[in-house]
């Protein structure tokens, strides 16, 4: 009976040793071991997961330290660009993911994806209508609306546009799209004019006609202001305005502008250089060399008619930029060289006045618009004295002693009525 146990407790040691060394050996793993075989016979160290999960579920990944420099760096590029790999892609000293398993969703946010097609094949291939949706819904929801909690998203390529986000954000952009897109808004265009004077006087003689209008503005625009007027009455203003002095018609009158769409005018005064400074050059003939830079001058802008979902009502988007020297700010720099040590040349710095005006006012389709930008910037226009084509080349050169500025109008109305 003692030959028997003492046979079977041998046998259980030995068994207990071949265990311990199997383990040892890594030929089981242990529960819960996270072990790639890619690297095993390889002379590789097996891959393990990082187990710090985000909530979207995706896995953080520590930093690369590699420095690229090295061979065996540059094996590894190689090796995983074959493999079509993107390990080679992240930050150097920031923890991340490629992983979003699942989007954020804690405030109820969904997707839709919307059919751009019916308004976007309204235009030609190598426009981007897409864009004029895009902006309108910025501007309504605000700059930072898409770049902060809680998480969404607004892309757009000329067929789809991809909206993710609550139940409330999603009616809106619903409502927006469908104004773009609706074929029975389609066959509606306005006439849209763009014109400025030199002097804001002219409402003396129009002011009868006008009833103000409140207008959403964003930028720097505080003298932006709107009137209402009645379509038998926008002819008489227009007849009082061509028949100033000062009057410059900044678009072609002739324009129709479909619903929806985002057309623009622009013009630029040619591109202004002069020199900021100069340096010791030996081997120019001068003996300096000019430091030359330029400035551009112009100025841009931009209109969206877009009806209501009834179409009663028709609000109109408008942004207008603008840049001009004001004027040169010049003095003389000591320049010398061997033959001449007591030179002294102009040095010329600019006088910038800009401005990037964006805003948004709503009326009764069946009336007109005027909304007056107030006294901005202008440069870039020809005078009624200069041949066809000519420009000025500055603002400030625009008419001898008279003002850089103008008072810019945006007269908008029906087309179909």
């Amino acid at each position: 009976m003692l030959f028997k146990l003492t046979i079977k407790s041998f046998f259980l040691v030995c068994a207990t040793f071949v265990l311990l060394f199997f383990f040892e050996t890594n030929v089981f793993p242990v529960w819960g071991q996270d072990v790639s075989t890619s690297g095993v016979g390889n002379g590789t160290e097996p891959k393990t997961e990082n187990r710090d999960i985000i909530s979207g579920g995706a896995t953080w990944r520590e930093p690369s330290n590699n420095d690229g420099d090295s061979a065996s760096s540059r094996n590894i590029v190689r090796s995983e660009a074959a493999n079509s790999s993107s390990d080679l892609i992240g930050p150097k000293t920031t923890r991340f993911s490629y992983e979003l398993n699942q989007l954020p969703n804690q405030d109820g946010q969904f997707w839709i994806v919307y059919d751009l097609t019916p308004f976007t094949d309204r235009f030609s291939p190598t426009a981007e209508p897409q864009k004029s949706i895009v902006e309108w819904i910025r501007f309504d929801s605000g700059k930072d609306f898409w770049h902060k909690e809680p998480f969404g998203v607004l892309s757009a390529s000329r067929e789809r546009l991809y909206v993710y986000h609550n139940a409330d954000v999603q009616r809106y952009v619903s409502n927006i799209v469908d104004r773009f897109v609706d074929p029975a808004k389609s066959v509606f265009s306005f006439s849209i004019r763009v014109v400025a004077v030199q002097s804001p006087e002219w409402r003396l003689r129009s002011s009868q006609y006008l009833t103000p209008a409140s207008v959403t503005l964003e930028g720097n625009g505080a003298d932006v202001q709107g009137w209402i007027v009645e379509r038998d009455n926008i002819a008489k203003i227009i007849g009082d305005l061509e028949k100033r002095s000062d009057y410059m018609e900044l678009s072609d009158s002739k324009n129709k502008v479909p619903n929806g769409r985002t057309f623009g005018w622009a013009a630029a005064a040619p591109r202004k250089s002069f020199a900021r400074d100069y340096r010791a050059d030996s081997e120019a003939a001068s003996g300096y060399m000019a430091d030359v830079s330029t400035v551009d001058e112009g100025f841009r802008v931009e209109t969206t008619p877009l009806l209501s979902t009834t179409g009663d009502t028709l609000e109109v988007a408008f942004r207008y930029s603008a840049t001009v020297v004001e004027k040169m700010r010049s003095f003389n720099m000591r320049v010398p060289t061997a033959v001449a040590p007591r030179q002294q040349l102009e040095v010329e710095r600019p006088q910038i006045v800009s401005c990037d005006i964006s805003g948004r006012i709503a009326f009764p389709r069946t009336k007109c618009v005027i909304v007056d930008l107030g006294m901005t910037p202008l440069a870039g226009v020809r005078r009624e004295s200069e041949p066809k084509g000519g420009l000025t080349e500055s603002v400030s050169e625009i008419v001898g002693s008279k003002s850089a500025f103008y008072d810019v109008l945006i007269i908008v109305a029906s087309a179909d009525e």
